[in-house]
């Protein structure tokens, strides 16, 4: 995304600008994980959860009935 913003060093009462600029700056998009990225994390995510229950199961105390 574009902003356009101020470069003097003190603006004006009024709010206008002697040198003005455009820069680029980095919206939501930029933030998210690439598509390799999430595919990782959901694999670990996934890979997590079945160790979970896997050891959860496993330290279950037997029935006696």
């Amino acid at each position: 995304m574009r902003v356009l913003v101020c470069l003097d060093a003190v603006p004006a009462a009024d709010g206008s600008c002697a040198q003005q600029a455009w820069v680029e700056q980095p919206s939501v998009a930029d933030l998210l994980p690439t598509v390799a990225q999430a595919n990782e994390i959901g694999w670990l995510f996934l890979g997590s959860l079945a160790v979970i229950a896997f050891v959860k199961h496993g330290f279950k105390p037997p029935r006696e009935d």
